[in-house]
Order: C-alpha cells, then structure tokens, then sequence
C-alpha cells in the first residue's frame, strides 16, 4: 500500500460516506486522482462494498516514544566548554515513533501509541507522522505537559558526545491508556515497545498481550531495566552489549562473550535476540542458529537512528518468516541506509533501497 492510499484508507474508515470531490479537497489532489487510488484499493481488497466499507487491516502497532530530536554539528573538532560554530538541525524523533516511521517507509501498516504536547512540536509530530503513513489517531494529546524534547550534541565523526532529554510526558503513557486502546493493540500483526515506558506498563503489556509477537528496543542502559521482568514474555530483543551487561550481567568483550550473553537470554524465554556490537555487527540467535554479520560503508552522515532502522527491519522481516540470517543481514542493510542521512530518519529509507544495499554491499556473516 501506497503512503497515499493508506491516507485515503484512514479517511473512509472515519468517513465511509465521504465523497471523492470532498477527498481530493482535502488531499489536495485532482479529483481523477483519489478515483485511481480508490480502484487500486478495492483491487487490493481494503475497500469492499458501496460506501467504502473498510476491510478490517492488522497493523503493526508500536508502543513508545515520539520526541523532537535537536541535533547540533560542530564545523570542526567540537571543543568542550566552549561555544562552538556549526550547524544546528530539527527532526522528529524518539524510538518508538522512529521505529514507526521505517516500518511505515517499508511499506508496513503501522500504528503509533505514544504521547505529545498540545503544543507547536506535537502538532509537528503528528503532521509528519501522518505524512509518512503512521496512524496517529491513537495518539494522547496533553495539554498540561510539553512534547519531549531530546538535545544531542555530536562530534567531528558525527558522533554522540553528550545529549539531555526531557520526556516526563512518557509517564502518560500507562496502563490506563493500554487499557483504553485494548482492542486495537489485540488486533495488531506485531507489537514493538521501547523502554521509554515505565516498568509497570511493560509489564502490564507483555503479560496482557503474550498471544502477540513483541518486539522490544531497551533504549539506553538505564532503562533496559524495565524490560528485565519481563524478558520471558518477549519475542525479540535488540540490546547493544552496555544494555546486555545491565540486563544479564555479561560483560561482553568479544563475539564468544555475545553468543553467551544470547544463548542466556534464549534460556530466558526469547525467540531471538540481535546484539549490536557498534562497528563490529550484530550478533543474531535464535534457537537454531547464531551468527555475526557486518558491512562496511564509508558514507556516514550521522549514527543517530539506525539502530531504529535496524530493529523496524528486523520487524518487517520477522513478520515475513525469514530466517534469523535473512533478518539480520536486511536489518544490517537497512541501517546502512540509515546511516547515510544526516537525518534522523532518511527520507529514502525504502525496500527497494535496502534491497540496493544487500545488492551491492559485501556482508560477512560468520556462523558462531
């Protein structure tokens, strides 16, 4: 599905009535226009019947942050406590929301709940959002509390050096807001969280929704921990080896150390599990194999959001039955996709463009 139709589709599941004149009005487009993709709809069997009826769609629904991302570049070698000249950039961002957005770019009908501001940056994320095929009409808009903001500050590699984030905001997202939207999340192909939400709302997810494959992104090493009652209940983790050392106690110093670390959470109840090793690759497991696999690019623009990239491929793939090398290795190309944007998210993300990567990228993949 195209990320037109899919906006056309939200439309007509609000107003199944709505007139092709008043869609194009609102779209912005020639009325000839929603006429093609309407067919195209009823062809693919979204639409069904007279009125639009709307046929009932699975989608990914993905359970975390959304935040504006401010990033600042120094034109030269970033100099501590000190004012230095470069460039400063915005961008929508969080992990939760950034996940969505790949899965949304690869073509995956997905859903966000998350949390914003009433204010100038949540009115932004959910434009953008919606523009990039997210459904955002679950979202909770607060009036008493601002978007979260993440500041990151990088170096001359376009490394991290120092970041602050403000997301008081996620607390909002809590067991009462899970419960309200309990029939749309059962419906859902997969469930990605990340831990941005607190402890009690993992749990309260992963125990009340076990039917479903779910996904998890711990997000930094502090709150890695919240997923650490509940990693029996988890399908996939995707955790870099300062998360694994946090949530398992292993210090991980090289790819044998990794294989232990995974074959322990493996014993703890996941399916499988993808440990980033930064430049190395990622170690991947599941219950039938374990590998390394890495590439190599030399364009990178910024590091910032592919590991988002990684874990919303990992996703598209696992829900396609491919095997825990196929996954890796798409996951491995998708984030080399992202790593050539200066943005957050890259605006060619696509699978044709990761499709490119595994096409003309030499992987090295080593059985473990």
């Amino acid at each position: 599905m195209t990320i037109r139709e899919r906006q056309i589709l939200e439309i007509l599941k609000k107003s199944p009535m709505i007139s092709q004149q008043e869609l194009a009005d609102m779209l912005k487009i020639n009325r000839s226009s929603v006429a093609v993709h309407i067919t195209n709809l009823m062809k693919k069997g979204y639409i069904k019947g007279k009125g639009y009826i709307v046929t009932d769609e699975k989608k990914i629904c993905v359970i975390g942050g959304s935040n504006m991302d401010l990033q600042g570049f120094p034109d030269e070698t970033l100099e501590l406590y000190d004012s230095n000249p470069g460039v400063i950039q915005t961008s929508l961002g969080g992990v939760g929301r950034n996940i969505a957005e790949n899965l949304a770019r690869l073509s995956n009908p997905v859903r966000l709940l998350s949390a914003v501001g009433a204010d100038i940056y949540g009115r932004r994320i959910i434009d953008e959002s919606e523009k990039a095929g997210i459904d955002m009409s679950s979202l909770l808009v607060l009036k008493d509390y601002p978007t979260s903001m993440y500041l990151s500050i990088m170096d001359e590699k376009n490394e991290m050096k120092v970041a602050i984030s403000q997301m008081d905001i996620y607390k909002k997202i809590d067991i009462e807001f899970i419960k309200k939207h309990e029939m749309l999340i059962k419906n859902s192909s997969a469930i990605v969280l990340d831990a941005n939400l607190e402890q009690q709302t993992i749990e309260y997810i992963t125990s009340s929704f076990s039917s479903i494959d779910i996904f998890a992104d711990p997000v930094s090493n502090h709150k890695s921990l919240r997923l650490k009652s509940s990693l029996c209940s988890l399908h996939t983790l995707k955790p870099n080896i300062y998360e694994v050392k946090a949530l398992i106690g292993i210090d991980i110093k090289n790819t044998d150390d990794a294989k232990k670390a995974a074959e322990e959470f493996l014993k703890r109840g996941l399916k499988q599990v993808f440990i980033s090793m930064g430049k190395e690759g990622v170690i991947a497991c599941d219950n039938k194999q374990c590998i390394s696999v890495s590439a190599y690019t030399d364009n990178v623009k910024s590091v910032t959001g592919a590991g988002d990239a990684f874990m919303a491929a990992v996703v598209d793939s696992s829900l396609l039955d491919k095997t825990i090398e196929e996954q890796a290795v798409f996951a491995t190309a998708a984030s080399l996709v992202a790593l050539e944007s200066e943005y957050t998210i890259n605006p060619l993300m696509s699978k044709k463009a990761v499709e490119e990567k595994i096409e003309n990228n030499y992987f090295k993949i080593v059985n473990l």
